[in-house]
C-alpha cells in the first residue's frame, strides 16, 4: 500500500496567512501550496521587480521540496499565476535556471489579483518522485503542436497519471485561431489536448480533472459545446472561472487537464455524483476517483435547489463546504483526506471570513492551498468557489 498522507510545514519559511500548510506528500506526489515572494518574516522581496520576485518564489518552493527530499527537477507541474502575464518572457530564464534540463508540464495565466499586497506573481507546484521501483517520470513534446514559449513540455506522464499543460486555441506557429468565435477556439483547444492526450497513451475517457480560464465566463456554453462533442460519455471533474489575460494574445480560453489510465491492477477510474447536490451547469461531475485519488470539481456556494445562501462570505463559504463534505463522504474521504484545495475569490479581502470557515471544517488537519482573486466567476452572485485533491491510500 502507499504511504499516508503526511503534511510538511517548514519552521523557516512565512507562517501561513490561513489554515494551510507548505506542502501535503500523497505517496510519490508532493502537493505544493501557492508559494510567493516573501521571507521568513512575511516581508516582501523584490518590490516592482517580477523577475526578483520569481527568483524568491522559486528559491521557497526549492525549501519546499528539499523538505520532502526532492528537488526541482521533480516538479511535473508548474502552474504561474501573474498580475501581468505579458511579463512571461522576464521570467523565463528564472524557470530554466531552476528546473535546469527538466521540463515540467505548465500553465500561465494574469489573474484578477492576489491576497497580499505587492505581489505580482504566486507559483503552484505538484512534484513526483518515485518510490520502490515505481515508474519514473516521462517528459512528453508532441508533433505538430506549437513550440512552449517557455520553459516547459506539453505533457508528463507519472506512471498512471499525465499531467497535460495548458492548451488553447492555438495553431502550430503559436498564433491564436479563429480570433472573436469562442465555440471555434474551443474545438481548435480540444483537437490540441486530443493530441497531447494521444501522446501519452490515453484519451478524453481517462481525463480526471479540468481547469478552464476564460478572458470572458460567458462564453461558457460555447465552450461546452466542444466539451460534449469530444468527451461524448464521459464525464470530468471541472473548474471554470474568469481570468484576466491569457499568454497569447487573441486566445478567449485555455485548458488544463489531469488524465489516468490505470496499470495492471490498478482501479478504474469512477466517475461520482453526489445526492443533494445541483445538477452540474455544464459537461461535468461532481468527483473522478483515480486510484488513490480523488478530483472535486469546483464547487460554488449553490445548495441542492442552486440557491445561494445569502450575500456574505461566512454563508457561502458554509455552503460550499458543506457541498464539498457531502461529495467527498459520497466516495469515502472526508477532510482528513484533502491533499490541495484552491479558492478562486471574487474579492481576497474576505480570505478572513473564508478562512473561519475552512478551519472549522478541516479542524487539526490543513491542506496544501492556493487562493488568488477571479477575474470573474461563472455565475452572478457567487463570492467563492472551491476545488480540492484528496488522498487515502487503497482507497
Amino acid at each position: 500500500m502507499a504511504a499516508p498522507r503526511k503534511e510538511i510545514c517548514l519552521d523557516d519559511m512565512m507562517e501561513p496567512i490561513s489554515h494551510y500548510t507548505d506542502a501535503v506528500l500523497c505517496g510519490d506526489f508532493l502537493y505544493l501550496s501557492g508559494a510567493g515572494p516573501f521571507d521568513a518574516d512575511g516581508a516582501l522581496i523584490g518590490e516592482g521587480d517580477v523577475v526578483k520576485q520569481c527568483e524568491a518564489t522559486c528559491a521557497n518552493i526549492d525549501r519546499v521540496l528539499s523538505a520532502a527530499n526532492m528537488s526541482p527537477r521533480d516538479v511535473v507541474y508548474f502552474k504561474v499565476l501573474m498580475e501581468e502575464v505579458y511579463d512571461g518572457p522576464k521570467i523565463n530564464p528564472v524557470r530554466a535556471d531552476f528546473h535546469g534540463d527538466s521540463r515540467p508540464g505548465s500553465t500561465r495565466v494574469g489573474v484578477g489579483h492576489f491576497a497580499l499586497p505587492g505581489m505580482l506573481l504566486e507559483i503552484e507546484c505538484v512534484a513526483y518522485k518515485p518510490a520502490n521501483g515505481g515508474p519514473p517520470k516521462e517528459e512528453i513534446r508532441c508533433e505538430g503542436l506549437f513550440e512552449p514559449p517557455s520553459h516547459y513540455i506539453d505533457v508528463v506522464k507519472c506512471g498512471d497519471y499525465a499531467f497535460i499543460s495548458g492548451t488553447g486555441p492555438v495553431g502550430p506557429d503559436g498564433s491564436a485561431v479563429f480570433f472573436g468565435d469562442p465555440g471555434k477556439q474551443a474545438f481548435k483547444t480540444m483537437e490540441n489536448m486530443e493530441v497531447m492526450l494521444d501522446a501519452a497513451g490515453m484519451g478524453f475517457q481517462d481525463v480526471c480533472k479540468v481547469v478552464c480560464y476564460l478572458e470572458n465566463v460567458r462564453d461558457r456554453p460555447q465552450i461546452n459545446v466542444a466539451r460534449k462533442r469530444f468527451f461524448g460519455d464521459s464525464r470530468p471533474c471541472s473548474t471554470l472561472f474568469g481570468v484576466r489575460r491569457l499568454a497569447i494574445p487573441g486566445m478567449n480560453h485555455e485548458i488544463e487537464a489531469i488524465a489516468y489510465r490505470p496499470g495492471d491492477g490498478a482501479p478504474p477510474r469512477t466517475e461520482i455524483r453526489a445526492p443533494g447536490i445541483h445538477e452540474p451547469i455544464s459537461h461535468y461531475t461532481d468527483a473522478v476517483q483515480a486510484g488513490d485519488f480523488l478530483f472535486v470539481s469546483g464547487q460554488g456556494p449553490f445548495d441542492g435547489d442552486f440557491g445561494l445562501p445569502g450575500d456574505s462570505m461566512t454563508a457561502q463559504a458554509t455552503q460550499m463546504h458543506d457541498s464539498l463534505q457531502r461529495i467527498m463522504a459520497e466516495a469515502g474521504f472526508g477532510f482528513e483526506d484533502v491533499a490541495k484545495v484552491t479558492a478562486y475569490l471574487d474579492d481576497c479581502d474576505e480570505r478572513r471570513e473564508l478562512n473561519a470557515v475552512r478551519e472549522k471544517y478541516f479542524g487539526p488537519h490543513r491542506p496544501a492551498s492556493t487562493l488568488f482573486g477571479a477575474n470573474r466567476l461563472a455565475l452572478d452572485g457567487m463570492k467563492v468557489e472551491l476545488d480540492a485533491i484528496c488522498y487515502r491510500p487503497g482507497g
